[in-house]
């Protein structure tokens, strides 16, 4: 199976000029945007550093080791990832600049982006996808009740700000709620930014109500959108999807294929699959015809019920977590039984499905699947 180093090898050597942005270049910036840039690239959008000078900065970074620690749920090969582009004829020379990061436990807010100017001066905007937090999942899960999560405002303050600094047409990116960030900020900016934009990728990111399908806004863009799923896609599926998308192949199942690094890549594309999987589906309709059978209230209700129950933990990210399981889960458990019997059945029947989806050996949804 090719992936994202083969296509570095491969195309490497090709300038933006030599080769059009495409998507595969699309998916590498959407995935560096996960490594913590702060104090390396500058906040506004003048002062700019080149990939290469960024790489060599951050690996001589005294805490190296804790910029790239993000958690099981993004890849370890993401510093990787930045170093052989770095090295690349084709990504070595891009502009870095406007890194924005912010983690708020009041609000649920966790947001970062960052900038990557072409050759051609065309901008463009990463979005980073839910870390390793609790927080980044509560807000996650705060797309089924609210109208706007606080990280989709921030993004469209972000743009705006963009808007004002450059002069330059724009791409937008992002994996996972990074994906859901860059369809949102390209469907409500502004119409005079909103006609700047010339490519939209969101990367098995969550979607959106039925609704935002129709809305003439998203309409006018759709063309310039380009949706990815893997086959076996979970986060994807999350709320309604648009009629247009691509299924692509990995290497990896159930929860596994969310990272890109298990994607098959080939030439300037992905390899195509039929369509999503069996599980995928059933995962889809059956999570959003429970949401939609829900109030604003009771979807609020539940959702807060359930990070009650994984804030009983003791942990604020997943990875402390899942390396303290079995009293994280005994703690969790206690919690579950202390609830009204409607939402604490409402909570394990949730686990109990996500678990026949997964398939995968997580210890954390074995254990609280048997209590």
């Amino acid at each position: 199976m090719a992936d994202l180093f083969d296509y570095l090898n491969w195309r490497g050597d090709l300038t933006f000029e030599q080769a059009p942005f495409c998507k595969i270049d699309g998916i590498i910036l959407a995935q560096l945007v996960y490594i913590n840039y702060t104090g390396l690239v500058s906040s506004d959008f003048k002062s700019q550093i080149e990939l290469s000078r960024l790489w060599d900065s951050l690996k001589s970074a005294r805490d190296f080791t804790a910029r790239c620690d993000m958690g099981p749920m993004v890849s370890a090969h993401t510093p990787e990832l930045l170093e052989s582009a770095s090295k690349t004829a084709r990504f070595s020379s891009l502009k870095v600049c406007a890194y924005s990061e912010l983690f708020d436990r009041q609000r649920n807010e966790q947001f970062a982006a960052v900038t990557f100017i072409l050759p051609d001066k065309q901008a463009v905007f990463a979005f980073r996808g839910t870390d390793d937090t609790v927080v980044g999942w509560r807000e996650n899960f705060n797309l089924g009740y609210l109208p706007k999560i606080p990280s989709q405002v921030q993004a469209l303050e972000y743009i705006r700000a963009a808007h004002k600094a450059l002069k330059s047409k724009y791409i937008l990116t992002g994996h996972s709620k990074g994906g859901n960030l860059a369809l949102h900020t390209a469907v409500y900016a502004d119409s005079k930014i909103r006609k700047k934009i010339t490519n939209i990728y969101d990367f098995d990111g969550p979607g959106f109500s039925q609704d935002f399908y129709n809305k003439p806004e998203y309409i006018e863009i759709k063309d310039r959108l380009t949706i990815v799923y893997p086959e076996q896609t979970i986060v994807g599926m999350i709320f309604h999807r648009p009629r247009h998308f691509e299924v692509i192949k990995s290497d990896k199942f159930a929860v596994y294929q969310h990272d890109p690094f298990n994607w098959h890549v080939t030439g300037c594309n992905f390899e195509n699959a039929n369509d999503v999987s069996r599980e995928s589906k059933i995962f889809h309709k059956s999570l959003n015809n429970w949401i939609e059978t829900m109030s604003v209230g009771q979807k609020e209700k539940f959702i807060s019920s359930l990070f009650i129950v994984i804030n009983a933990s003791g942990y604020e990210r997943f990875s402390e977590l899942t390396k303290n399981v079995v009293p994280a889960s005994a703690r969790m458990i206690k919690c579950l039984r202390g609830m009204e019997p409607d939402m604490r059945d409402a909570i394990f029947n949730s686990i109990r499905e996500l678990s026949k989806v997964v398939r995968a050996e997580i210890p954390l949804l074995k254990l609280l699947n048997k209590n």
